[in-house]
């Protein structure tokens, strides 16, 4: 076998993603295509479609993959989306849930629908993204009271693997199960 060194890693610096299947084609996430690659090598996976980037190693160049197939089936497992700051953000597409706006860098905040020091939680039906202003302004009342109700009923997003990928690439559309 032929081993790849972390400096021929270091020239691919253009993070190339690859699209990873079971054995069924079903589709389980995206992974670095290094790591694709890897899979590849040792033996759990085949390349179906590739990248036009290579990886040398001293003596072998290899494509590194753009969908890999795994040898084995994968269990579904049902992933959890943790109720954090960012992913409130992104369920609420960084926008005050009050007024509407998309302010810049800090300006959001989390509001608690229920306040806090009224027993609210921090959980995905209690908090919205509100900005400074408008969290201020409802204060430490509840939406009833304030006279301020949110644009959008905040609920637990379902996981979706491709949430965090920028990218979507063509190819991977023939995989991917809608």
């Amino acid at each position: 076998m032929n081993k790849i060194t972390k400096k021929d890693v270091n020239f691919v610096g253009n993070n190339l993603k690859a699209l990873k299947l079971d054995l069924t084609y079903r589709p389980i996430e995206v992974i670095d295509s290094i790591e694709a690659l890897v899979l590849c090598i040792v033996g759990k996976a085949v390349a179906v479609e590739q990248h036009e980037d290579t990886i040398r190693s001293p003596s072998s160049i290899f494509n590194l993959p753009s969908v890999i197939v795994l040898k084995n089936l994968v269990k579904y497992r049902i992933k959890t989306i943790y109720c954090t700051r960012e992913n409130v953000l992104s369920r609420d597409m960084h926008t005050c849930q009050y007024c509407g706006i998309r302010p810049l860098g800090r300006e959001l905040t989390l509001d608690h629908i229920i306040p806090k020091s009224r027993g609210g939680k921090n959980t995905w039906k209690n908090l919205i993204t509100a900005c400074k202003k408008c969290n201020q302004k409802k204060g430490n009342r509840t939406p009833k009271e304030a006279g301020m109700f949110p644009m959008n009923k905040p609920r637990k997003p379902k996981y979706d693997f491709l949430n965090n990928v920028s990218l979507v690439e063509d190819i991977w559309l023939n995989y991917l199960w809608t």
